[in-house]
């Protein structure tokens, strides 16, 4: 039974900054992007699922046809407290679901996404919906807080007429120390500040998932369309995707970056998003989450449909509202 994409919807911020904000406020800046998203005050991981969410729902989808609920984000808004029960409340489904919420990384977004689909694969539910939502957060002084932004994607899932089966998955765990944290009680992550370190775990990780997929597929990088790599940072994605073999052309229409900065663990769903956007039938798609620590969950799939959807670069350069430093640090309650 093919278990797949039925519809997605996405949530970005209206507000932004751009790096030369930064670069003007602290005499540099600590990532590439041209701008980045920006939480409001009344703006978190719960709101922004719940707007993607709703965007999801557009096709006419009963919100009671949903039995399963997957929910990720290493920045939610409670410590402890389940938020099934309000994300049901918000958006009128059952309160007889089977519920998972995810967090401890940012590949928590493939841990949601992929136990949807083995739910439904394994007859426990007709249709899913997984909400991936990111607002992660640093100390303004590390430059490791200047990349970070917000944003989030949300997903039905289901057998009836997908506009793209999920084919096959790969996942990989290795200890890797000092990479991006944050420990019990610290609402701010940290980095022992070596981006080479990072750079090289990450492709190490990224390359050895993607090429057992690959394998396990029997399938070679020119058989994919699209190629979408977790953007934790703007350079990383082409250097993986180029030692693999893939194209600028099949990595250049998910990466989303520049213009959004580091949206966590929803980064590689809205730019799996940007590709479904644009994707013909019989297209394929190959996709790798990572969360440091380190994990990565890489799966494919093959488009079925176009999806005829306002596409998400649209919705990114819409309605947007530019922030000075100072404005920053107060929508961000650093001041």
């Amino acid at each position: 039974m093919d278990v797949g994409i039925v519809s997605y919807g996405t949530y970005f911020p209206g507000l932004r900054i751009t790096r030369s904000e930064y670069q003007k406020a602290l005499g540099s800046c600590g990532a590439n992007f041209s701008e980045k998203t920006v939480a409001d005050f009344d703006e978190d991981s719960l709101t922004m699922g719940i707007a993607a969410a709703r965007d999801a729902l557009f096709e006419g989808i009963n919100p009671e046809e949903i039995s399963l609920l997957t929910w990720a984000s290493t920045s939610p808004p409670y410590s402890e407290k389940l938020l099934a029960g309000s994300i049901a409340e918000m958006l009128g489904l059952k309160k007889n679901l089977f519920s998972a919420e995810y967090g401890q990384s940012t590949r928590a977004g493939g841990e949601a996404f992929l136990t949807a689909v083995s739910l439904v694969k394994g007859g426990f539910g007709q249709k899913a919906l997984v909400i991936v939502a990111d607002t992660p957060r640093a100390n303004v002084k590390d430059p490791i807080e200047h990349g970070l932004a917000a944003g989030s994607a949300a997903f039905i899932l289901g057998t009836e007429n997908p506009l793209a089966v999920v084919d096959n998955f790969v996942a990989l765990v290795q200890e890797n120390l000092g990479e991006r944290f944050r420990k019990a009680g610290s609402g701010e992550i940290k980095d022992i500040g070596v981006k080479t370190f990072t750079g090289e775990a990450y492709q190490k990780l990224i390359t050895k998932a993607v090429t057992e997929l690959l394998e396990k597929e029997n399938l070679k990088p020119a058989d994919y369309n699209y190629a979408v790599f977790h953007e934790i940072e703007s350079r990383l994605p082409l250097k993986a995707g180029k030692k693999l073999g893939f194209t600028d052309e099949q990595m250049l229409p998910g990466l989303l970056y520049d213009n959004t900065g580091d949206t966590g663990a929803a980064s590689p769903f809205l730019s799996l998003v940007a590709v479904l956007d644009r994707a013909k039938p019989g297209e394929k798609v190959i996709v790798a989450t990572y969360g440091s620590g380190a994990g990565v969950i890489a799966f494919s799939l093959t488009v079925k449909k176009p999806a005829n959807r306002v596409p998400v670069r649209e919705k990114l350069a819409s309605g947007k509202k530019y922030l000075n430093f100072i404005q920053y640090l107060r929508v961000k309650r650093y001041l």
